[in-house]
């Protein structure tokens, strides 16, 4: 793997965070390693800003909003996706998966904490099986958040499973996509980003110094216009 590279920031106004709850967490960490242990391994300011506005944008007024997100992690990112929803004053439910157990017992807890529990539903099992599950009960998802796994193949996985259900409108987030690996290693993000574009065509746009190890957000959409 190539070097790691770190680009969340720390020294930023926390009231620039719309959730409270939030913003105490980020108040206690000023280095990556307090950050990991304060609020785990998510993306971070100011790409948390970036999803919430994105999300202020993109939600449909009129119609049910269904957010989609694997990769529950500790909660940071859900309750950025939440707290859009709740703001937005606009019909939606976030959906979001998580493997890791304990992780997922963290989460209900922080779900409480940040006051968004009643925006969210969890499950704690496999992101494949539960988007296979999910989209056979839900045709169309606005937005989906794909950050369960960074391997080239898992995340392939999670976006052919979810294809069916992306409209022209939907929007796909994908983080960790600048290319850490060496070319003998697993393509990870990167390489799942190029293969979908191989695969799918879409609109795919990149924003590189965002979040950090591995850095990049992502954001692709099938067509529009």
């Amino acid at each position: 793997m190539k070097s790691p590279q770190y680009y969340r920031v720390f020294d930023y106004d926390k009231r620039l965070l719309p959730n409270l709850y939030l913003a105490a967490l980020e108040n206690t960490s000023k280095t990556i390693e307090e950050a990991r242990r304060a609020t785990g391994a998510t993306v971070g300011y100011p790409a948390w800003g970036l999803i919430y506005y994105l999300l202020l944008s993109h939600l449909q007024p009129q119609n049910f909003n269904i957010i989609l997100e694997t990769g529950t992690n500790q909660v940071c990112t859900s309750i950025m996706l939440a707290q859009a929803l709740r703001d937005s004053k606009r019909p939606g439910k976030v959906f979001t998966v998580e493997l890791d157990n304990m992780n997922f017992q963290k989460a209900l807890i922080n779900f409480e904490l940040a006051g968004v529990s009643d925006l969210i539903e969890p499950f704690n099992c496999d992101s494949r099986e539960f988007l296979k599950m999910f989209i056979s009960e839900n045709p169309t998802v606005r937005i989906a958040f794909l950050d369960a796994s960074h391997l080239f193949n898992d995340l392939l996985d999670e976006f052919e499973i979810l294809y069916p259900a992306l409209n022209a409108q939907s929007l796909v987030i994908f983080d960790n996509t600048y290319q850490i690996a060496e070319e003998f290693e697993d393509q990870r993000v990167n390489g799942a980003l190029k293969e979908i574009v191989k695969r799918y065509g879409g609109n795919l746009i990149n924003l590189e110094f965002v979040s950090w190890y591995t850095p990049g957000v992502a954001l692709w959409q099938k067509g529009p216009f």
